[in-house]
């Protein structure tokens, strides 16, 4: 056994070696750290946040043009739920009864739907009087006793307003299930109102009345924004109450 004394100064050389590799390489570490950070900080947020926020916008990007090119996907509300219009024959304006320059009227609306981007709405006024015209010749049609109210329906570009011609509106109105007006609206051309489908109907009471109107697609060459749009019939359903004069 050798009893040769330890140096303790070599032992202390060890440690003291072991200490100063240490901090070496927590210094190694922190300088890395900083760097990291001066650079994320450089860019503004951090990669995972970027990266997020990168895929948040490529979403709402898709899901507006999804929403662009399904313009009747949602259906467009036409006032609060249950609502009814009430017309009132008493207050309805009266049409022009000559050729002269009519003046804008304000008209009772009944309802308005859209389809596709057509905007439709049914509105109404006094009976009125209007020429047929066949091509070749006139013929006055003039309201009778038993006439209501004159129905109109425009349609429109929703967005534009312009309106859209060449198509056919069907009007049906039922009280309770039965029928009590079925014809077509006549297309009709007008200074103050521009071209519409409009004719005189008659009720028989007062009462609920359940009103459809069947829209035909324009029968006409396209611009290719409309092109795809309004290739079937399209039917529109309101509901009013009329009130007759006393």
């Amino acid at each position: 056994m050798s009893n040769a004394p330890t140096n303790p100064a070599a032992g202390s050389s060890g440690v003291n070696a072991s200490w100063r590799a240490a901090a070496v390489a927590a210094v190694i570490v922190a300088v890395i750290v900083g760097v990291v950070a001066v650079a994320h900080a450089a860019k503004g947020t951090p990669a995972k946040k970027s990266a997020s926020a990168s895929s948040s916008a490529a979403m709402t990007q898709s899901t507006n043009s999804m929403a662009m090119s399904s313009p009747s996907a949602m259906p467009v509300p036409t006032g609060p739920a249950g609502s009814v219009t009430t017309v009132h024959g008493a207050s309805l304006p009266v049409m022009p009864t000559s050729s002269a320059m009519p003046t804008a009227m304000t008209m009772v609306p009944l309802g308005q739907a859209t389809w596709d981007g057509m905007r439709i709405q049914a509105r109404t006024s006094a009976p009125a009087s209007f020429e047929l015209f066949d091509g070749s010749s006139q013929q006055l049609v003039r309201p009778t006793a038993t006439d209501s109210f004159h129905l109109m329906v425009t349609l429109a570009d929703a967005q534009t307003n312009y309106a859209i011609p060449y198509s056919s509106v069907w009007a049906t109105v039922k009280k309770g299930g039965k029928v009590v007006f079925d014809e077509r609206l006549w297309p009709m051309i007008s200074r103050y109102m521009g071209p519409h489908y409009g004719n005189n109907v008659a009720l028989p009471n007062a009462g609920l009345y359940h009103l459809t109107l069947l829209v035909s697609p324009p029968v006409a060459a396209r611009h290719l924004e409309y092109k795809g749009l309004w290739l079937k019939p399209h039917r529109v359903n309101l509901t009013f109450r009329w009130v007759p004069k006393t």
